[in-house]
């Protein structure tokens, strides 16, 4: 039977030295208690709740779009968006409105027309029988039967191709196979592909890295170019070849998917290069949870979010505002311009990232706050989100046409800190180098599907229902959600269901909280507060043993520990003997704390269990320093946390 959620504390050395700099940090919050992490650049948002906080309906928003693209043809100066390319038995539809490569046979992008068929799948829509059209069979002509790989074009080549914009479209082409079974010249084509990246994994594995600009299947050989190198591509070959295994239960592509995880756990300094690594901290957490496996999802986060990218400075999260508008959570770089978002990064770091809390519950309140700001940013994208004066389709009458008669279904390309003498300046690349006469982004429409999958409000405002499962095509699993309250009142929020009865496991407190539901139920959260639900059938028998949660025979939950320095700060001031306050939150209590290491200036010192984590400043010397501690339990799991500390 299951046993009860019990979080245990351990404790070690209760006093410190030192001389603070900061507020000292509640003793027993709750948020503590349970574990949760804290990611430091989420961390850094000035509220929790952003300031003027206003839902926006991004399911309404890519069903208009998927209607605009696929319905009857508009008429105006930009329309018709797509053609059907008979060079290639496929249609297609330009990166962006106003685009010179309209029309033309071939000049279609996978990035664009495979996430437009993957986001109307994710909402309902069938894209294999749509008024009488088969636009997932349609999506063969990606596929290069002389290469083996499905490719960014139709009739296209890897040679001199990017590795992201190989790998993105066959993850979104095998995800729209996942879907779509009956489908079998798309699930070969997928599988083809899956084993040709695998062949491709080998390869580069043999050379000790994956840092490359990109891969030539004709002679099988990866390449660079000289002047930029992808190494997150080591994350989007572990995506697909997650995918194949899951597909064939081939034991060569799992391997593969440990040999890319561990490639990026080795990599020194954030590997991110566009939206690959945004995959990576879910997978991780998947392995970690599912195969025992150890990769430091803390490390991941920060390799995603923090903007310390080494082959595209800058590249990660946007922190702060910009003028009156809140930018937390958006994706894009830190540092172009002060800094330029981008609509397409955003959603697809949002599907990316939805399975992490449930495969990882110490980041469900991370992810919850993330959410929540990320989704209240995004709607800046949009056309009439922001100030007239702020937006470049402003005196563009032909961009203003199109803008009244296509609503808000497509968004501008990005948004720039700083442009036309305007914080922020809404548009995007396009009108800037020629590319399109307008900055309106078909492309990044076409990933609106894939955040509104994920992305939904509730009856209370400002708590949005995460939807975990972002990558869990054809998996077997039952739906999971994460909720997160930012109010500083306990708030009671309806959770619907789909026909049936159901029982609610709660998986950051690891117990069942309400069976037998019908319809729907009310939850109570309270301030700070985050929960992740899993809906399992009225009855479902649940199991806990060797740290796993069982429904069934299917996984649900894993236990956790999360390590923690108590009382002090980043940048407090230490000197003389330094008592760390260290401990260890475990969801299991029948593990106990075996080992810990303190860490400071690649220097170790071990302590067995019971003995105080203590040290001389002294010994060290003086400035600002990284003190990092690990904690071993006697199941084997650990967790590292640390703290910088300026030392006198």
């Amino acid at each position: 039977m299951m046993k009860k959620w019990t979080a245990i504390i351990l404790a070690f050395a209760m006093m410190m030295t030192c001389i603070s700099c900061g507020q000292r940090a509640q003793e027993e919050d709750g948020k503590e208690m349970n574990g949760q992490k804290e990611v430091s650049r989420i961390a850094r948002y000035a509220s929790e709740l952003p300031d003027n906080y206003q839902w926006f309906d991004y399911e309404a928003a890519a069903l208009a779009y998927d209607r605009l693209l696929f319905g009857e043809p508009g008429e105006g100066v930009y329309f018709p968006l797509m053609w059907q390319d008979t060079t290639h038995d496929t249609f297609g539809f330009a990166a962006y409105v106003g685009d010179g490569r309209a029309g033309r046979d071939g000049g279609q992008e996978a990035v664009a027309t495979v996430a437009s068929v993957l986001s109307a799948t994710l909402l309902g829509v069938d894209k294999s029988s749509q008024d009488g059209n088969n636009y997932v069979a349609q999506l063969h002509a990606y596929f290069s039967p002389a290469e083996g790989v499905v490719l960014n074009n139709p009739g296209g080549s890897s040679q001199g191709a990017s590795m992201w914009y190989m790998l993105y479209p066959a993850i979104l082409f095998t995800q729209v196979s996942a879907y779509y079974p009956q489908e079998e010249q798309i699930r070969e084509d997928a599988l083809t592909t899956v084993e040709s990246w695998y062949q491709a994994y080998r390869i580069m594995k043999e050379t000790g890295a994956f840092d490359y600009t990109g891969f030539d299947f004709s002679v099988m050989q990866p390449y660079e170019n000289g002047v930029w190198k992808e190494p997150d591509c080591a994350a989007g070959i572990a995506v697909l070849m997650q995918l194949g295994y899951e597909m064939t239960g081939r034991q060569e592509y799992g391997e593969a998917v440990t040999g890319c995880l561990d490639y990026l756990e080795e990599y020194e300094g954030s590997p991110l290069y566009e939206v690959l690594l945004y995959f990576a901290p879910s997978l991780a957490a998947r392995m970690n949870a599912r195969q025992g496996s150890d990769y430091n999802i803390d490390r991941l986060l920060a390799d995603v979010l923090n903007g310390g990218s080494i082959p595209r400075g800058g590249w990660g999260c946007i922190s702060g505002s910009w003028g009156e508008y809140c930018m937390n959570g958006l994706m894009g770089s830190t540092t172009d311009g002060g800094g330029y978002a981008f609509s397409m990064n955003t959603f697809a770091g949002g599907y990316a990232l939805a399975d992490l809390a449930k495969y990882d519950t110490r980041y469900a309140r991370a992810m919850g706050i993330w959410y929540l700001n990320a989704a209240a940013a995004a709607r800046y994208f949009f056309p009439g989100e922001t100030a007239a004066e702020k937006q470049s389709s402003t005196g563009n009458e032909a961009a203003m046409e199109f803008i009244r008669i296509s609503g808000q279904a497509v968004p501008f390309e990005g948004i720039r800190k700083s442009g036309n003498s305007q914080t922020p300046w809404v548009g995007g690349d396009p009108t800037v180098y020629g590319w399109a006469q307008t900055d309106l982004s078909l492309y990044s429409g076409a990933h609106t599907g894939m955040f509104a999958a994920v992305v939904e409000s509730t009856d209370v405002e400002a708590i949005l229902r995460i939807h975990c499962g972002g990558m869990t095509a054809g998996q077997q699993g039952y739906a999971t959600c994460l909720l997160y309250n930012p109010h500083s009142q306990t708030k009671k929020v309806t959770y619907t269901l789909p026909e049936g009865k159901w029982d609610l496991f709660e998986s950051v407190r690891k117990q069942v909280i309400l069976e037998g539901v019908e319809s729907s139920a009310v939850l109570e959260l309270a301030p700070g507060e985050a929960a992740v639900i899993v809906e399992l059938p009225a009855g479902t028998q649940i199991t806990h043993g060797a740290g796993q949660y069982m429904a069934g025979d299917v996984w649900i939950a894993s236990d956790t520990v999360t390590a923690q320095i108590r009382g002090l700060q980043n940048n407090d001031k230490v000197r003389g003997k330094v008592e760390l306050d260290v401990r260890a939150v475990s969801t299991d209590p029948e593990t106990v704390v075996s080992e810990i290491v303190l860490e400071i200036d690649g220097k170790e010192t071990r302590y067995n269990a019971g003995e105080k984590v203590e040290f001389r400043a002294e010994e060290y010397g003086t400035g600002s320093k990284n003190v990092n501690v690990t904690v071993r339990m006697s199941d084997g799991r650990t967790d590292t946390t640390g703290i910088r500390l300026n030392f006198e």
